[in-house]
């Protein structure tokens, strides 16, 4: 359910487009439109502007002096003279988180709930303010003469005056307020999610990146750096439950020692990497400053579980929940999983942390055959509901609980960023202050009330915000830091989620045909594979869960349709060098005889297959057994004899392709072979040995008859030769 920040901020971005298409509607140039970041009225440009830049103390107790800061600036092309700048309040506090959330959102022209009294001595900035000139000015008033007396949110608006009091520019803030003695109101347990979940990097080569984003953020001035050192700094006093990205984990751990980035499909065309010492820092800090703490993985590369579940991947789904938990297990070197106390106190041994905040009773489902049983959402902002916990069945009969976290604090802290100005820091620490604020205050006695609070899953606050943000959890007297266990131990009911309901932000149908197309071919070619390691297999799975990840939702989708794109080319490519060789032309000169096939492996590791012969029709041949299935070692060359059989004479085409050890066939072998039967062999034979027996019986008895003339007496021939003379 969309937040009621996120409708008004929808609602006047289209007011503001519209406003140039009705010039009757017009507003004059001292017309302003803010937002509830800044606050910060912006009228036209080269106009006058005025921010709070900080409230100290950020919020107000009967004793304070509360003191206002911040900037004004002359964007105008004149200078201006006799400036003053006021602040006003009202005695009246905020009744709902929408009303709040209203006047924080409305410009000075529209507001239905405006401060109504002027507190302090207005600022008067001394001579001229020329053009293109800022000046810093501050206003200090008691909070004892605002007329404030009940726990809550009260409104605060910075006035910029001219000369003749005419109101220029307005910025506004809110400050909670807390009366102190006896029980204003009963704290409410928080629960943080602190996120370390990046986009994955893995690609299908080993000690190869797909580039080299995740660098700078691993250094302690990083994004991830940040959070890392915020979140250990606070870790105990804030109660924070760690959500970690085994994917992360695994990246960092590749650049602890040379890796590759980029290249192609052979793995080639890569740019080397020197080791990563702001990688081993973090992922060493990680592993020691915060073992014990509270912590779950998401699956690897936090995959899009709705998606998946949607597009009939519960399997994949699965493999990415137990290919994380062994990850992050062994680089952590801590359980993980159902049989692991991974939260640290075993509360919540297996959490799924659905990203968007969404899901239905199918992705329950197939969350609940991975082995989760907690499953964190977005839960709306009804101050009926005290506990953020409940339970639910899923649709293989077990117990789930369910843990909503506030959507509307979700999204203030994504406005948070590392380039965010002063102004807009303070804002957001100053909004997360009273939207809690105004949580409790809208029922301030109600019984166990507990909230969860999960900032975007790469959320980028600059470290300096991120500890005011926890910090301020630890100190304000309506909010107690508690462990996301403790909060999931308390449920206040059961509900049903709704039945088959995708969320319009997951990977879409398209994407995930490619995904599912995808996921077949690479089973594929993991059964190419003769006893693959497992530090293949997971390399392979890791590959395939980084195309599933929720960092390509919305505007990122290209990003992951390229990691679609190379894991695709990577698989191609590699399957294509397993081939059969063999000649277009058998001739068979008999009944029966060998073909003789040639299989060639060009990958580097082994594969195992089986030949494939067919003969279509009903023709007079036929194959004889192939047997098994052949281990090809990684860079050779095996021959295979494929017996043949014909009971006539006849020219047949037999088809020659090979499968895989469990009968997938490989396309690309497929060979047609012609098999030309002439049946000539036994009548050659015969006349062969007709025609030796014919020679080698002249051949004797002309020996013989030789033999016989040179043995006759030599005396009967001169006698003979005698009687006739």
């Amino acid at each position: 359910m969309p937040s009621v920040r996120t409708v008004v901020r929808t609602l006047i971005a289209a007011l503001l487009f519209a406003a140039p298409l009705l010039p009757v509607l017009e507003a004059p140039a001292s017309a302003q439109a803010g937002n509830l970041v800044s606050r910060t009225d912006h009228p036209a440009s080269h106009s006058l502007t005025v921010s709070i830049d900080s409230v100290s103390p950020d919020f107000a107790t009967p004793g304070s002096q509360v003191t206002v800061r911040g900037t004004v600036t002359n964007a105008t092309p004149s200078p201006i003279t006799g400036l003053q700048i006021a602040m006003q309040t009202s005695p009246s506090r905020f009744t709902s988180r929408s009303e709040m959330d209203g006047y924080a959102s409305s410009s000075a022209s529209n507001s239905g709930y405006l401060p109504a009294a002027q507190v302090g001595t207005p600022y008067a900035v001394g001579g001229t303010l020329h053009s293109g000139s800022t000046l810093r000015w501050s206003v200090s008033f008691p909070a004892s003469t605002a007329g404030y007396t009940q726990f809550g949110v009260y409104p605060l608006q910075a006035v910029v005056y001219d000369a003749s009091s005419t109101q220029l520019a307005t910025d506004r803030t809110l400050l909670p307020y807390w009366p102190g003695g006896g029980n204003p109101a009963n704290p409410m347990s928080v629960a943080w999610i602190w996120p370390l979940v990046d986009e994955p990097h893995q690609r299908p080569c080993p000690q190869t990146l797909t580039n080299n984003g995740l660098a700078r953020g691993l250094e302690s001035s990083g994004r991830l750096g940040g959070l890392l050192s915020a979140g250990l700094r606070w870790a105990g006093k804030a109660k924070l439950t760690w959500a970690v990205d085994p994917a992360l984990l695994s990246d960092a751990r590749t650049m602890t020692a040379p890796y590759k980035v980029g290249g192609n499909a052979a793995c080639t065309g890569t740019t080397v990497k020197p080791a990563s010492k702001a990688a081993a820092t973090w992922l060493y800090k990680l592993r020691t400053d915060a073992a014990g703490l509270p912590m779950f993985v998401t699956p690897y590369a936090d995959v899009d579980a709705s998606a998946l579940a949607h597009a009939g991947l519960a399997t994949d789904l699965k493999s990415a929940f137990t290919l994380g938990d062994q990850v992050a297990g062994s680089i952590l070197q801590r359980p993980f999983g159902k049989n692991g106390a991974g939260t640290g106190d075993g509360g919540v041994p297996s959490v799924a942390w659905q990203a968007g905040g969404t899901a239905d009773e199918d992705v329950l489902t197939s969350l609940a055959n991975a082995g989760i049983d907690t499953t964190v959402l977005g839960g709306n902002e009804d101050p009926s509901v005290a506990s953020a916990a409940s339970t639910t069945t899923s649709g293989i009969g077990t117990t789930m609980r369910l843990l909503d976290a506030d959507s509307g604090l979700t999204d203030l802290l994504g406005t948070s960023g590392a380039r965010s100005s002063a102004g807009q820091r303070f804002a957001t620490e100053q909004d997360f202050l009273a939207e809690t604020a105004m949580i409790v205050a809208e029922a301030p006695f109600a019984q166990g009330r507990s909230a969860v609070i999960a900032p975007p899953r790469r959320w980028a606050p600059s470290a300096a915000e991120a500890s005011a943000l926890l910090s301020e959890t630890t100190r304000v007297p309506w909010l107690r830091p508690a462990t996301l266990a403790s909060v999931a131990s308390s449920p206040s009911g059961s509900r049903r989620l709704p039945g088959d309901q995708p969320s319009g932000a997951e990977l879409s149908p398209a994407y995930m045909n490619s995904v599912r197309s995808l996921s077949s071919s690479l089973r594929m070619y993991q059964n190419l594979l003769s006893q693959p390691s497992q530090g293949t297999t997971a390399l392979l799975e890791s590959a395939l869960a980084a195309a599933q990840s929720t960092a390509w939702r919305g505007s990122r989708k290209r990003s992951g349709k390229a990691v679609l794109g190379n894991l695709a080319d990577f698989v191609r490519y590699s399957e294509r060098k397993v081939q059969i060789i063999t000649g277009k032309k058998f001739l068979l000169a008999g009944t029966s005889g060998d073909i003789a096939v040639s299989v060639r492996n060009g990958m580097s590791l082994p594969v195992q297959v089986r030949i494939q012969a067919t003969v279509p029709g009903k023709g007079q041949l036929s194959i004889g057994g192939l047997g098994g299935a052949y281990t090809i070692d990684a860079g050779k060359t095996q021959t295979v004899k494929v017996p043949v059989h014909s009971t006539g004479i006849e020219t047949t085409t037999v088809r020659l392709q090979l499968v895989t050890r469990d009968g997938r066939p490989l396309p690309w072998t497929r060979q047609p072979m012609t098999v030309q039967v002439t049946r000539y062999g036994r009548e050659l034979i015969i006349l062969i040995g007709a025609a030796l027996g014919v020679l080698v019986l002249t051949a004797g008895t002309r020996w013989v008859r030789q033999w016989l003339n040179d043995t006759r007496p030599e005396s009967q021939d001169d006698a003979e030769s005698g009687g006739i003379g």
